[in-house]
């Protein structure tokens, strides 16, 4: 019988997302603030990945049933559409 290859421990699952955290925080740094253009939905777009995957190892291996249609932000307010 094969054996199963062991999954990562949820800290070093963590490390990844922290190693990205650190990337997005270091090019929000470097980005203009301006809250309506491309680069600002680019940085959005990538915390949304991030904060998944910081999730994801307390969730096992469980996948969303489907992923997000459309994700928009309006101010404060964020929706999304399964």
């Amino acid at each position: 019988m094969a054996k199963m290859p062991t999954r990562p421990s949820i800290a070093d699952q963590l490390e990844g997302a922290s190693h990205e955290l650190d990337l997005l925080i270091r090019d929000a740094r470097l980005s203009p603030d301006r809250r309506h253009d491309r680069r600002h939905a680019d940085l959005e777009e990538r915390a949304q990945a991030i904060a998944a995957s910081i999730v994801a190892p307390f969730r096992g291996g469980r996948t969303p049933s489907a992923p997000a249609l459309a994700i928009e932000t309006q101010g404060a307010k964020s929706s999304a559409w399964f």
